[in-house]
């Protein structure tokens, strides 16, 4: 398959072109990240039930499906950042649903404030949210090394590589995300 026949020239003779060498580069990092990927999907296919059906608007059930292929192809951060986006997401939905325009169209800190104060969701996931998002800021706004969230810092303080901070952080970012979409905000 390294040869492919585009077209034949002028006698017929078929005219052959090497494959551009990007394919190539590409087809190795497949094989080289293939163990490591099939990990991730075993990791999901544990955690994450199956038969959730979650109905939501396209553009978050595109953050969705992003997260979890970030996650699966070792993209931790983008992981990270989009989980967030669709809990920010979920959050604006439920709120405005019961009301809380304002809040609502505040960002996703004002959001977990107000469903805090209202007793609209479980404390458990309006924690891990707080979370997520404190995590997910030194990337989106760069910080400082002393930022007590910075992932450098975090890591050296936990005696872990960042990597696998940022692993383990996508992780739960992924868990939030499915954990939330079982969850609606009480009724007030």
């Amino acid at each position: 398959m390294a040869n492919l026949v585009l077209s034949r020239d002028l006698f017929g003779k078929p005219i052959r072109q090497r494959r551009p060498k990007y394919e190539a580069a590409l087809e190795r990092l497949d094989r080289i990240t293939l163990v490591e990927r099939a990990a991730r999907v075993r990791w999901l296919a544990q955690k994450i039930p199956h038969n959730i059906l979650m109905a939501m608007p396209f553009e978050t059930m595109t953050v969705l499906q992003e997260a979890k292929s970030s996650f699966i192809s070792g993209q931790f951060v983008a992981t990270i950042v989009l989980a967030s986006a669709f809990v920010e997401h979920w959050f604006t939905s439920n709120l405005n649903n019961l009301g809380f325009n304002k809040e609502a169209n505040q960002g996703l800190a004002a959001a977990i404030v107000c469903a805090r104060k209202n007793d609209l969701a479980p404390s458990f996931l309006l924690d891990m949210a707080d979370n997520l998002r404190k995590i997910r800021n030194p990337f989106a706004h760069l910080k400082s090394f002393d930022h007590e969230f910075n992932p450098s810092r975090r890591a050296r303080k936990m005696g872990a590589h960042p990597y696998e901070l940022l692993e383990r952080d996508a992780q739960n970012s992924i868990i939030l995300i499915y954990a939330i979409g079982i969850h609606t905000f009480k009724q007030r």
